[in-house]
Parts: structure tokens; C-alpha cells; sequence
């Protein structure tokens, strides 16, 4: 029973009373009830919105304390590199030629490594502060302009990319699906086997979203590590393999923030399947996100 319907009660029950002056009663108090209900009902919802912000910009918050320590560590084990090979090669006035080309190619792939990071760095600061553009992402130009960029490791490298025969139409910013697809490539060629053989493709996934992945041929990863892969701190890759941790951490922000999300699929000595997932251009998510 609503209020309006006891306070009534309790008026019929006076009236029955000798001597009692009934009061005068508003005609329809159910507008005004339903419009506190209404704004109580909003300031709950605004509560949890608020709640989800304080718990997106806690992480964020996070996110930015670590990336510097992590930016710094991988700087300085470059730069530790460069040193020891200046170094040798100051102090070895009788190098062979083969010798010193040797150790120029060290200083110059551990300056790569250098450069990528700062680029890492400069993506990272991107995508925390800038809200992308979404729209229909033209993958097989997105693919290419990875391979472009590539194509010296691809060579060097010997690797074999193999492409499916047409991409599925997804939503997203094709600048930072590039910076995706060029970290999942260059690990399957960088960590695949001797010599890689990389495979692109793509399906459908739950909820008309869209799969994208690389399969590699290299050794595995054991499926203790695969929740820390995309994580700023892989210790296990770190200590023992592989250095995937601080491009697939940058690569989970971005897919994330698409609206989609990342993942690995592999097993020692069978190689391994990275993936991300994107609205598909008809998906309820992709209406959502534009």
C-alpha cells in the first residue's frame, strides 16, 4: 500500500468518528512521490558513475606511476649495452673488420631498441590523454603500412607473412591498430621460430565483435605467464625469455580503450596465437562506442 493510499485509509477510519474535522487532502501526491523516487534513482546512478570514474582514473593513476620505472629500467639496460660494446671496441685497436661489424650491429640494433621505446613512451602518452576518432577501419592498408615498416626485420630475418584473402570490417583508429598489429608482428618475428613463419587472419567473435591475430611458429609460452604478458612488470619474460611485457602492456591500453581486448592462446613447443578483438562495423558495441 503507498502512502497516499494510508493516509486515505486513515481519513475514512476519522470520518467515521463523531467531531472529527477531516483535512483537506491533495488530489494526487503520486506526482510528486514519483518524481523524488526519480531523482533519488538518478543520484544512485550518478553514484555509480562516479564510482566507475574514481576506479578508471585510480588505474590510470597507477598506470602512470609505473610506465616511468619501467621506461627508465629498459633505458638503462640499453644503455648498459652501449657502453660495454663502446668499450670493447675502444679498447681493441686490432679488431678485425668482421669483428667491429659485428659490434656496430649491436649498437645499432640496441639503438633501435632504444627508439622504440621512447616511441612506446610517446604512443603511451597518446593514448592516456587523447580520445580517438572512431570509424570503418580499412585493414588490409593498416596490414600493409605494418609491412612497410617491417620489412627490414622481415628480411633480415627471413620471415614469411602470410595474409588472409580479405579482412572483415571493423570499428576502430586505424593509426593505433597499426601500432597493434606492428607489436604482434615484430614479437612473432623477433620470437618465432628459425625462421618465422607469421600468420595474420581473423573471425568472428562474441557479440558481433571481431577476432584479429598473429600465429607464430616459435617456442610457447607456458600458460603460467599468459596473464602477465600484458602487464608492465613480466617478470617471467624478463628473468628467463622473451621481453614482450612493456609493447603488449601499451597494446592492451589501446584495445581497451576501442572498446575491445587482447589476449594469448599458447603451449610450450606449439607456438603462439596473440589476438585482439574490435567492434564489428553492424555490432551493438560499435554503435555504442560512436
Amino acid at each position: 500500500m503507498t502512502s497516499y493510499e494510508q493516509r486515505v485509509s486513515l481519513l475514512e477510519f476519522l470520518h467515521q468518528k463523531p467531531g472529527v474535522t477531516l483535512p483537506d487532502v491533495p488530489e494526487a501526491p503520486e506526482p510528486l512521490e514519483g518524481l523524488i523516487r526519480n531523482v533519488f534513482d538518478e543520484l544512485h546512478r550518478s553514484k555509480d558513475r562516479l564510482r566507475q570514474q574514481v576506479t578508471v582514473l585510480e588505474a590510470q593513476n597507477k598506470d602512470l606511476k609505473e610506465y616511468p620505472h619501467v621506461v627508465a629500467h629498459d633505458l638503462q639496460d640499453s644503455l648498459t649495452v652501449l657502453i660495454l660494446v663502446a668499450d670493447l671496441v675502444g679498447g681493441r685497436p686490432d679488431l678485425e673488420r668482421e669483428e667491429l661489424e659485428d659490434y656496430l650491429l649491436q649498437i645499432k640494433s640496441t639503438a633501435y631498441e632504444m627508439k622504440e621505446i621512447i616511441e612506446n613512451l610517446l604512443l603511451f602518452a597518446e593514448v592516456s590523454k587523447v580520445e580517438a576518432p572512431l570509424e570503418a577501419v580499412q585493414m588490409d592498408r593498416v596490414v600493409a603500412r605494418v609491412k612497410d615498416r617491417l620489412s627490414y626485420a622481415i628480411k633480415e630475418h627471413q620471415a614469411q607473412i602470410i595474409l588472409p584473402e580479405a579482412w572483415p570490417q571493423a570499428i576502430g583508429y586505424g593509426p593505433w591498430i597499426e601500432e597493434v598489429w606492428a607489436n604482434y608482428v615484430s614479437n612473432a618475428i623477433k620470437y618465432g621460430g628459425q625462421p618465422p613463419r607469421v600468420e595474420l587472419g581473423a573471425s568472428s567473435w562474441s557479440d558481433g565483435m571481431l577476432r584479429f591475430w598473429t600465429r607464430d611458429n616459435g617456442p610457447g609460452i607456458p600458460p603460467v605467464a599468459h596473464q602477465r604478458l600484458f602487464t608492465p612488470f613480466d617478470q617471467i619474460n624478463r628473468l628467463s625469455g622473451p621481453r614482450h611485457g612493456l609493447g603488449l602492456w601499451i597494446v592492451h591500453n589501446i584495445v581497451e580503450k576501442l572498446g575491445g581486448q587482447v589476449g594469448v592462446e599458447s603451449e610450450v613447443g606449439q607456438g603462439s596465437l596473440f589476438f585482439f578483438t574490435l567492434p564489428g562495423e553492424s555490432s551493438s558495441s560499435a554503435q555504442n562506442l560512436l
